[in-house]
């Protein structure tokens, strides 16, 4: 039990480092060397808590980031694409497409339609 909680304060403090670096590449290596953690470990604690793996989680939470902005910002999709640390709009609209089923410009012009936006885990209750 007590192996749990450390498990859930592990994750809990890499998503809320994740969130303050959203705006570059964020290294696995680096989130390793914060946590203490060799890759390997962090990774596997990461995946047993949360359910998926810190790569797709890192992803996913960069493209909530623009979700955000493409529905209450007048920025430029090239714009978002490079504040969330993808390396092109291309890039952007593709795992943004990938993850969505819907382009991020057909995203912004209907304000109708809702996105399942995975939270993080310190936002939410899921995890307890």
């Amino acid at each position: 039990e007590m192996a749990q909680d450390n498990h859930l304060a592990l994750v809990i403090a890499l998503s809320k480092w994740i969130e303050e670096h959203l705006g570059r590449v964020i290294h696995l290596e680096e989130l390793a060397a914060y946590s203490g953690y060799s890759l390997w470990h962090m990774q596997k604690i990461f995946k047993e808590v949360t359910g998926i793996s810190l790569g797709k989680y890192i992803r996913q939470r960069r493209l909530a980031g623009a979700v955000n902005l493409l529905r209450n910002s007048n920025q430029s999709i090239f714009d978002i694409a490079l504040d969330f640390g993808f390396g092109s709009q291309s890039h952007f609209t593709y795992m943004f497409r990938k993850e969505y089923g819907i382009t991020p410009f057909d995203f912004r012009q209907n304000d109708q339609i809702q996105l399942d936006v995975k939270q993080p885990p310190h936002l939410t209750e899921d995890y307890e």
